[in-house]
């Protein structure tokens, strides 16, 4: 990532520091030979070039020429202090050596596809969040910073969310585990992660990338819906703030459960919880291969000492409660209630439900119905994810933090030519600018119109 500093949501400050970004080059040919000659022609640009100014200059001109018209397509990365004639050598050296019709190496993106028919955004739920997750395009783009200010405004009166997502260090023992912990709290992740979604798609949007539909994990429905234009963003950060207010108080002082991730075929995973007779509930159908159990904390333990035995692999997660069960049963009336106060426009896009696994339907009524009964029933993100696709979805973008959801839409839809991705593609481990470079690179590689113009250019 790159050094931490402060960021300031001074409205009146708020300027794209482009001097970091690294660059894109991006050429488009209709051959794969010709392709080959124009790398080669800017391998000379940079051997024949003394011009400081030459990088930014030639990758300028590289976005202003590319088009998605073209029948062959690469794209690539130079990071700052890299030699772009090393790099050029190895994308020319992977073109000739390699025949398919669309790969990627760590920084190089190649395809001769017709761009795939429809993209969704895919947003993550509680689980994702971690502490500095979006530093970058924050610190960055003007629109992210104004979506976090707005979603300070909504969070509290006297306590700023910002202050959870970005702490500052003080250098005090055990500091690291106290503010993963902060974050970790129901009634601070989930609109802290609403709130990061909400800045990348604004960030997406400047690179005019779109969603034809879009789906959510658990809290992530919130984030589609709002995507789709169900409702507007000042709704999306209440309901936001809301939802997390009454699931972190569901249960009271009693016990308010756990969950725990179970590595295996659902059906093994269903006849376990039939053999057993553990008071647990399938919550979240995940893959073929991953299931989350949700229930009373001492019943979550019984489940992963079983799975222990049976050697089947079993994490308990890092929730303050057990979502999607009868646990959370008094977060569900009083969210209800907030959902009837709230304005709900006319659908633009589908948004597909966990719950139904289906669109929701045009009435706004009976949208409303489903998502206040969402806290209480399971997710099935898999019978989800086939309908997008048999609905003509090949492109998923996971927008939010981590790349959770990217992993399980690929292991869903299996041998399926699809094209997952996800905004934070290192999970804040590298660079965020490198990783929405990335996607830029990625989607544009398989002919989707990102426009790359607005690379380095306001």
């Amino acid at each position: 990532m790159t050094k931490i500093n402060k960021i300031s949501f001074d409205e009146k400050n708020f300027q794209t520091d482009w001097k970091q970004f690294p660059e894109i080059f991006a050429l488009s040919s209709a051959t794969r030979t010709g392709l080959i000659d124009r790398l080669s022609e800017l391998q000379d640009l940079f051997k024949n070039s003394s011009d400081t100014n030459s990088l930014k200059n030639i990758a300028a001109q590289s976005r202003n020429s590319f088009s998605i018209s073209d029948s062959y397509r690469i794209l690539f990365i130079v990071e700052m202090l890299e030699d772009p004639i090393e790099i050029i050598a190895k994308v020319i050296e992977s073109l000739e050596n390699n025949k398919d019709v669309f790969w990627s190496t760590k920084n190089s993106f190649y395809g001769e596809i017709k761009c795939p028919e429809k993209l969704a955004f895919v947003f993550p739920g509680q689980g994702s969040q971690y502490t500095f997750m979006g530093y970058d395009l924050v610190q960055c783009f003007p629109e992210a910073r104004i979506s976090l200010n707005s979603a300070n405004s909504a969070f509290a009166a006297n306590l700023k969310l910002t202050n959870f997502i970005y702490p500052e260090r003080t250098g005090i023992d055990n500091e690291s585990v106290q503010v993963e912990e902060n974050l970790r709290s129901t009634d601070i992740a989930q609109p802290s992660i609403g709130a990061i979604s909400l800045a990348m798609v604004k960030v997406l949007h400047r690179f005019g990338i779109t969603p034809d539909s879009t789906c959510g994990h658990s809290f992530g429905e919130l984030t589609a819906l709002y995507a789709s234009g169900w409702f507007n963003e000042e709704t999306f950060l209440s309901l936001s703030v809301a939802r997390g207010k009454y699931m972190s108080e569901a249960g009271g002082s009693g016990d308010k459960g756990g969950m725990l991730a179970v590595k295996a075929p659902l059906n093994q995973i269903d006849e376990l919880i039939k053999t057993t007779g553990i008071d647990v509930v399938l919550a979240n159908l995940n893959s073929p291969d991953q299931g989350i159990l949700s229930g009373p904390t001492d019943e979550i333990a019984r489940m992963k000492s079983i799975c222990k035995e049976k050697k089947i692999r079993a994490t308990i997660l890092p929730v303050a409660a057990a979502f999607h069960s009868k646990l959370v049963q008094d977060a569900a009336e009083p969210f209800k209630a907030k959902i009837q106060s709230v304005k709900f426009s006319d659908p633009r896009l589908p948004v597909y439900s966990n719950t139904t696994a289906a669109p929701y339907p045009d009435s706004k009524e009976d949208a409303k119905k489903i998502l206040g009964n969402h806290l209480m029933n399971p997710v099935n993100f898999i019978d989800e994810i086939q309908n997008m696709h048999q609905y003509g979805t090949s492109i998923f973008v996971e927008v939010g933090p981590r790349t959770i959801l990217t992993g399980l839409i690929k292991s869903i839809l299996g041998d399926q030519t699809v094209f997952a991705m996800a905004v934070d593609g290192s999970s804040g481990r590298r660079s965020g600018l490198s990783d929405i470079a990335k996607t830029l690179c990625a989607l544009s590689a398989i002919g989707y119109p990102a426009k790359l113009t607005k690379w380095k250019n306001s």
